[in-house]
């Protein structure tokens, strides 16, 4: 939680620098303290993943409205998630919406690949754009169903879903090599929603409870 006296700080340097440094500031405050996780996010600008009206607000630690009723998630909550995932360069990373993919650019400074799905075309084809500026090539991207997973049996390390859901999608499950990580915000019966830390032993997984979070609903449809 931040003093007042500490927000008010960091919004005038804000104001001043416009680029990542006081969001790292609030991110460490907030209690981020993964290196390679703030150096990802430090290399990241943000602002080409917002939308234009929201330029101003692009380094504010605050989800943002953009296209087909999505958000781009909080960065805080992005860096927190990320981090639980304990990523190393030679990783595969599964990511369940790619949504503007600010998150993906993160996930390419900290693994080896990182294959991203997105049910919104309108969305991916932005996202590849925003990307291709960046010129980062080791992220591959689908258009379709993530509780669907990444089809031909694919194993990944990690896997982060930036969509809620009541269950964890089999296929996903089935998509996680053994030893890796899942986290996504999973739907309590109340409607509240808390962050899910998933490890895989062998054909057993350990589920963690963290924070409360809110994002949009996992999309489970078929695309034509």
């Amino acid at each position: 939680m931040l003093f007042p006296w500490q927000k008010n700080r960091i919004e005038k340097r804000l104001r001043l620098n416009g680029n990542n440094e006081a969001l790292i500031e609030e991110l460490k405050i907030e209690g981020i303290t993964e290196n390679n996780v703030l150096a990802a996010i430090k290399k990241v600008p943000r602002e080409i993943f917002v939308e234009r009206q929201f330029i101003q607000q692009a380094y504010e630690n605050i989800p943002l409205p953009i296209d087909c009723g999505q958000t781009i998630s909080q960065p805080f909550v992005v860096a927190f998630m990320i981090a639980c995932l304990n990523l190393k360069k030679t990783d595969k990373v599964l990511e369940i919406g790619t949504g503007t993919g600010y998150q993906t650019a993160i996930l390419s400074h900290l693994c080896q690949e990182v294959f991203t799905i997105e049910v919104h075309d309108n969305l991916i084809k932005k996202a590849k754009k925003r990307i291709a500026k960046l010129n980062l090539k080791n992220i591959i991207f689908k258009l379709g169903n993530g509780a669907e997973g990444w089809q031909n049996k694919a194993l990944f390390d990690a896997i982060i879903i930036s969509a809620a859901s009541e269950i964890i999608p089999a296929k996903l499950l089935e998509n996680l090599k053994n030893q890796g990580s899942l986290v996504m915000p999973k739907k309590k019966p109340s409607g509240n929603q808390k962050l899910l830390l998933v490890k895989k032993n062998n054909e057993t997984y350990l589920e963690k409870e963290l924070l409360d979070v809110k994002f949009v609903p996992l999309l489970n449809k078929n695309i034509e």
